[in-house]
């Protein structure tokens, strides 16, 4: 009887230190579609809602309703959508890393081909 317990509480530990190294290691997959349009949604805000005055000095310009609609339409996202990942963004710190490096892959990208 002694040897099935120790069997059991044996297995039940393998099991449950196999779970905690597999939480653990969890690696971020790559963006999925939705980050994508979000990161280019963002990028295109950014880009415009900062606008070059000269000599590096950037003045501020705030889009108005109907442009943040024309955007998210523009990189098809509907506001329940956009609220729905900045929520997600907002407890998954990691992937929104990756957004943001995304984010500034594709302003270097508009930037560099504006010039």
């Amino acid at each position: 009887m002694k040897l099935r317990q120790g069997f059991s509480v044996f297995t039940l530990c393998l099991i449950f230190t196999s779970a905690l190294f597999g939480c653990s290691e969890k690696k971020l997959s790559k963006l999925d579609m939705d980050d994508i349009r979000f990161a280019g949604f963002y990028s295109d805000y950014l880009l415009q809602s900062g606008i070059p005055a000269g000599d590096d000095v950037i003045v501020s310009a705030l889009l108005d309703a109907a442009q943040l609609d024309t955007l998210l339409v523009r990189h098809t996202l509907s506001r329940e959508r956009f609220t729905f990942k900045t929520q997600t963004y907002s407890r998954n710190p990691d992937l929104w890393r990756l957004v943001l490096l995304q984010v500034r892959e594709n302003i270097r990208k508009k930037t560099v081909s504006a010039q």
